[in-house]
């Protein structure tokens, strides 16, 4: 007859503890891995008031690709204007406009610091540049509220145009 005979982790020279140990981090970890997976971040929205800020701060939040939506204001302060093909690209001080596939801007922004309009008295960076017809612009980086730029005409009776980020 033969007899059953148990074989032991340590007559098997195997570490039983051990691999019981490894296999249940493993699968602590994988559980870990998909709970924070199925985890969605919130996403916070970005407010920060720019015209203020240094003149790198300011280019630092402009940085990219811009959609410009609307303008509101000029001489009727509460009439909207709304754009449909219109970006606005910054790189290393350089801007792009682009209109329904046209590019009517692509130059260098020359900063200058002034007492803006709008601005609560504060001297701030002026943006100006020149389109490809000569036409000079010159904006007041006012502020990112909820993830939407806004920048404004340096005059009175300014327009705010209002992007958001592509």
């Amino acid at each position: 007859m033969q007899r059953h005979h148990e074989l032991k982790c340590h007559e098997l020279n195997l570490p039983c503890m051990k691999k019981n140990a490894f296999t249940f981090c493993n699968a602590l970890l994988l559980t870990t891995l998909f709970c924070f997976a199925q985890c969605k971040k919130e996403h916070t929205a970005l407010n920060i008031t720019l015209y203020d800020k240094p003149l790198s701060t300011i280019q630092y939040y402009i940085q990219g690709n811009w959609k410009l939506n609307y303008g509101k204001g000029g001489i009727c302060g509460s009439c909207i204007q709304y754009y449909d093909s219109s970006t606005w690209k910054f790189v290393n001080n350089r801007i792009e406009e682009t209109y329904k596939g046209s590019i009517r801007a692509d130059t260098t922004i020359n900063w200058t610091k002034d007492l803006g309009t709008y601005t609560n008295g504060d001297s701030t960076f002026v943006m100006n540049f020149y389109d490809k017809l000569g036409y000079p612009s010159n904006y007041v980086v006012d502020r990112i509220f909820n993830d939407t730029l806004i920048l404004h005409d340096n005059s009175s009776d300014a327009v705010f145009y209002h992007f958001t980020k592509l």
